[in-house]
């Protein structure tokens, strides 16, 4: 096992693993000694040094005139997790402060139609987590239509659970007109579902429509997505859902 590669992955650069692991070894030595153990030029070492201690990791001493340097114990690198989370901290309320400005410069545009694609599972993810921040009227549903059976071999049972739950934190309900040749889904209190034949009515494709955003996902092993934000195309499709909702409706009375 590389140990200064090891000390890499919990976030020293390169120098820094070669130069504390030299001072580790060495005990109390000089910059030059330092140095010439890590293998690294003198006057990187001191910079070096100089970032490790304040970071925690050496310290300083005097020695019949001399000054030395000496790497502190190995429970001593806890501390680059601690400045870690402060770091992240610090940017994750940097960013907070910075959100409400991008956001403004990004509303500016929330009436110009859009046409995003995604690619890849994690571009289809992302396409899922973007149309739930649409905004909606008050009590709208979502409106969904897809095939049962296909959406459970493309998209994963935990993926599924997770849109779920940024849904109804939404307190948005689903409205729903699908295929399933395994079964049927009960209408609960967090949406209406209807069934309808794949035979008669094939579903290769989820759609989902909200506010005015509209979600294309093939159903297909070639993973992407399309997202459309334009508002008469999402009251168009909103109305050919309805049409299509009241011939399940019917068709589910004649069966």
């Amino acid at each position: 096992m590389s140990l200064d590669k090891e000390l890499q992955k919990i976030g020293l650069s390169d120098k820094e693993s070669k130069v504390y692991l030299a001072a580790l070894e060495l005990g109390q030595a000089s910059v030059q000694n330092i140095a010439r153990k890590a293998e690294v030029n003198r006057a990187t070492t001191y910079s070096i040094l100089e970032a490790l201690i304040k970071k925690g990791l050496c310290s300083i001493t005097e020695k019949e005139k001399k000054v030395l340097y000496y790497a502190s114990s190995p429970e001593s690198l806890l501390s680059v997790f601690d400045l870690k989370r402060k770091q992240m901290e610090s940017q994750e309320n940097s960013f907070k402060k910075l959100l409400p400005d991008l956001n403004s410069i990004f509303n500016k545009q929330a009436d110009k139609p859009t046409v995003r694609f995604f690619d890849g599972r994690q571009g289809l993810l992302n396409s899922g987590s973007e149309f739930l921040q649409e905004k909606s009227e008050p009590n709208e549903p979502v409106r969904m239509l897809y095939n049962k059976d296909l959406l459970e071999k493309v998209v994963e049972d935990r993926e599924r659970t997770k849109f779920r739950k940024i849904r109804l934190s939404r307190q948005v309900k689903s409205k729903v007109i699908y295929n399933y040749d395994n079964g049927f889904l009960k209408t609960s209190a967090d949406g209406v579902r209807r069934k309808v034949g794949s035979e008669k009515s094939p579903f290769s494709c989820d759609i989902e429509i909200l506010g005015n955003a509209v979600l294309f996902i093939p159903l297909t092993e070639k993973l992407h997505a399309v997202l459309i934000k334009d508002r008469q195309i999402a009251e168009t499709m909103k109305s050919l859902f309805d049409l299509a909702w009241l011939g399940a409706e019917i068709r589910e009375e004649k069966e």
